[in-house]
């Protein structure tokens, strides 16, 4: 997470969980709040900073769309509809941003307020998933093959 360029975009775009960015056993930088959080405990951490983004959109949609549509002077009810989805989808975009930044304080990705007890290097790392089999993976072994003997 720390040397990776390209971290704050593969934050932005990515769905799902966060476990691909850090490695097995390894914390998040900040003390988690709530692991798995709700659609309702996200909106409820939401605050002024994560409302910025859509403060923000809301000029810049603005004058994108005005822009976009500039050339459709001759056709103004299609200019007010495009104009209309410019702008919207720039407001919903920058909603977007600001719901992900409130879901990532809730996982620790980003500064919650919170700090560690302990420093990062007092911290033992382990690799939990080192020694683990999968089920599908035992039950599809086959036990009567000696893999150890070429055939």
């Amino acid at each position: 997470m720390g040397d990776d360029k390209y971290y704050l975009f593969k934050r932005l775009v990515q769905v799902g969980k966060m476990k691909h960015l850090y490695e097995p056993g390894e914390r998040p930088p900040y003390p988690i709040i709530i692991e798995s959080p709700f659609f309702r405990d996200v909106i409820a951490n939401m605050r002024l900073p994560e409302y910025i983004p859509f403060f923000y959109s809301i000029p810049f949609g603005a004058v994108l769309g005005y822009a976009m549509t500039a050339n459709l002077k001759s056709f103004p009810l299609n200019r007010r509809r495009a104009f209309t989805i410019v702008w919207t989808t720039m407001m919903f975009f920058g909603w977007y941003i600001g719901f992900k930044g409130s879901y990532y304080k809730l996982l620790g990705f980003e500064d919650n307020g919170l700090k560690w007890k302990f420093s990062d290097e007092k911290v033992k790392k382990y690799k939990f998933t080192e020694n683990m089999h999968g089920f599908l993976e035992d039950a599809l072994k086959r036990k009567d093959i000696d893999s150890s003997r070429a055939y």
